[in-house]
């Protein structure tokens, strides 16, 4: 059957609409709004970086004229980001006494403040690059650096050009200056600079100084990943990213039509890679924009909570022999996960640890628990994800230093990635008898991520779910396909046909009247034949609900089509990162939480594990949150049979399911 869909690049553009519309959201504290700009700068730059290329080189008129509906979307997009931070933001952060320096004069008392600092620490990473007119010289922008383009006229009353960079990858973007009658002011390492250009340029005079920046395209592919040394060509690939094609080539919207011209030529670019933007760029440093009068202007605190039945307990251990263990994150903390891995190193009884890494914090913790862990006699056995995007050189840094301390470390597998997030411990009972600790999840294994990403983890001993854990593990090591899973869903191996099966079996129990129905919780939907089955069952007349939080290609809505499918999103102060889907299997709910969306890259190209839920106690968990997410009037928004989505209309007493999760669980310590 042939599918209604969206294309993937504007369903993306669509969610990232809803960034911006909390951003513009009066009802959010001052703070979170700017938070909220400063993940619409990131994702943008993220989508320049790894979607754009493939669309604007296409010669298909169909590519083409997506490409420039793309292009409308973003300019509307960026337009809107411009009135929010120029009419909104800036005027309110002047209502509480913050005043932000942009282009008007400095007080004097400042002056001798933004000179000194330049003087003292600005300077020493300022590069300036001068464009000679008529010389066979190539002129290069960083990836993702910000520049000034900045125009002269010497002595000889000649006019000139030159590029300077602005180091915000080496310095803070913004900083706080001295307090004057009562007042706050924040300045920007932009405005710093073009304060004190007289003094890098003091032969010459300054004419102007715009700001321009380049995207360079990093979504590489490794050709041929079965031969050779593939960290080595891993390794070459990260290097070829700072020297890609150039995807967008960012400059201030006021810039003379002569300055647009001599950054073409001088940077040999392609008239559609040139876009217009704001005065400043890379504002995704918003996320550290200082607030002199926290908490004040910021969103309320919801410290982690803690798990009473781990808390009762010395040893985790203990508490997962008594029976399973789920925990929601970031309404409950980290550190029982940090627990199991700790404890795990220093046990006597532990004689193994295994576990898969495709993002870890930079100073991680559980790595460091795994060095222990080691160096106390302990086998480990780690498989680290080296081509997770963006984190390989972390992800390789961790390696080696594991790798240092005696861990088995298992790489990439070629033409194929583990997302999986599994961890085993195996303990000895006596001396001929071990059992295995388990510890799966939605999420990443990142203290960081951790708090502000909305997952699931779930502990147990259970020999059907630690034998098909150590059935994974033995294929990573190998690679060798000798086995089935019993009780996970584990993409390379069965998760796609049971999840297709699973569908089916709806549709069964509609069609023999028995209760039906589907429920699915992802980060993206785009793999065609799940969205072929889901319509079939919509037309079957299966009711099916979808919480997505970014990329949907299906279309719920459409008569004969998908009119029994209603789909949401959920944009709030954490990330919605969990992955459940409930099947209502005539009453018997199964309900899966899983490291996969229901992407083509996750169920055909990955290793990812599913694991049910079978508890009933923790099944009326899950189905609580859920309920939460159901409910909610306030953050909730809908998709409409055209990929776009608006607010649910408030008609009843506001709800706010990550507010109303984290009271929930609060509520259930106490």
């Amino acid at each position: 059957m042939k599918t209604t869909v969206i294309p993937s690049e504007l369903s993306w553009l669509y969610f990232n609409q809803c960034i911006i519309d909390e951003a513009a959201n009066v009802n959010n504290p001052l703070y979170e709004r700017i938070k909220f700009l400063s993940i619409f700068s990131s994702n943008l730059d993220e989508f320049f970086r790894v979607k754009v290329n493939h669309l604007a080189s296409h010669k298909s008129i169909r590519k083409s004229e997506l490409f420039n509906t793309i292009l409308n979307e973003i300019n509307l997009q960026q337009e809107q980001f411009g009135t929010i931070w120029g009419s909104q933001i800036i005027p309110e952060l002047l209502q509480n006494n913050i005043i932000v320096y942009q282009g008007q004069s400095i007080e004097i008392c400042h002056l001798k403040e933004v000179e000194r600092y330049f003087k003292s620490e600005v300077l020493s990473f300022i590069q300036v690059v001068f464009i000679k007119n008529g010389i066979n010289k190539v002129y290069f922008l960083d990836n993702r650096t910000l520049y000034f383009l900045v125009k002269l006229k010497n002595n000889d009353n000649q006019f000139e050009y030159a590029y300077i960079n602005i180091p915000s990858d080496k310095l803070n973007r913004f900083k706080l200056l001295s307090k004057k009658d009562n007042a706050h002011y924040i300045i920007s390492l932009d405005e710093i600079i073009k304060s004190c250009l007289h003094l890098i340029f003091a032969n010459d005079t300054i004419v102007s100084c715009f700001a321009i920046k380049i995207n360079r395209d990093e979504d590489y592919e490794i050709e041929d990943e079965d031969s050779g040394n593939l960290i080595l060509k891993i390794k070459h690939k990260i290097e070829e990213r700072k020297t890609g094609l150039p995807t967008r080539f960012l400059y201030d919207a006021t810039m003379p039509v002569e300055d647009v011209r001599i950054c073409k030529d001088t940077f040999q670019l392609k008239k559609r890679e040139m876009i217009a933007g704001g005065t400043y760029h890379n504002l995704f440093d918003l996320f550290k924009f200082p607030n002199p009068i926290k908490p004040k202007l910021q969103n309320l605190d919801y410290p982690a909570l803690e798990h009473a039945t781990f808390e009762n307990s010395n040893s985790v251990f203990d508490v997962i022999d008594s029976k399973n263990q789920l925990l929601h994150f970031p309404y409950h903390s980290y550190h029982y996960v940090l627990q199991f891995f700790n404890q795990a190193a220093i046990d006597s009884r532990v004689t193994k640890i295994m576990v898969t890494l495709y993002r870890i914090s930079t100073r991680s913790l559980i790595a460091n628990a795994l060095i222990s862990a080691a160096k106390n006699g302990k086998k480990i056995t780690v498989f680290v994800e080296v081509k997770a995007r963006f984190d390989e050189n972390n992800n390789l840094h961790w390696a080696n230093e594991m790798k240092k301390a005696g861990i088995k470390i298992i790489y990439s597998m070629p033409n194929l990635k583990v997302h999986a997030k599994i961890a085993l411990v195996t303990m000895k009972v006596d001396a001929k008898i071990t059992k295995n600790y388990a510890y799966l999840a939605t999420g990443n294994f990142n203290e960081n991520t951790a708090t502000i990403y909305a997952d699931h983890g779930f502990f147990t001993a259970e020999k059907k779910y630690t034998s098909d854990i150590e059935k994974v593990f033995k294929f990573l090591k190998t690679k060798e396909k000798h086995c089935e899973m019993d009780t996970l869903l584990v993409a390379g191996f069965n998760m796609k046909e049971k999840i297709m099966n699973m569908i089916d079996n709806e549709i069964q129990n509609h069609k023999s009247g028995k209760s039906s129905g589907i429920f699915l919780k992802v980060n993206g939907i785009d793999e065609k034949d799940i969205i072929s089955k889901l319509y079939e069952a919509s037309q079957k007349g299966v009711e099916i609900t979808i919480i997505v939080r970014g990329i949907c290609m299906l279309l719920p809505g459409i008569k004969g089509v998908s009119e029994n499918i209603k789909a949401y999103k959920i944009v709030d102060m954490f990330l919605e990162h969990a992955r459940i889907y409930k099947f209502n299997n005539a009453g018997n709910e199964n309900i899966f939480l899983a490291s996969a969306d229901m992407m083509n890259r996750n169920l055909n190209s990955r290793i990812e594990v599913g694991f049910p839920i079978e508890d009933d106690n923790l099944k009326a968990e899950i189905n609580k949150i859920i309920q939460f997410q159901l409910d909610d009037n306030t953050k909730k928004r809908t998709i409409n049979s055209h990929g776009k989505n608006g607010l649910v209309p408030n008609i009843k007493a506001p709800r706010r399911a990550q507010v109303d999760s984290y009271n929930w669980i609060k509520e259930r310590i106490t």
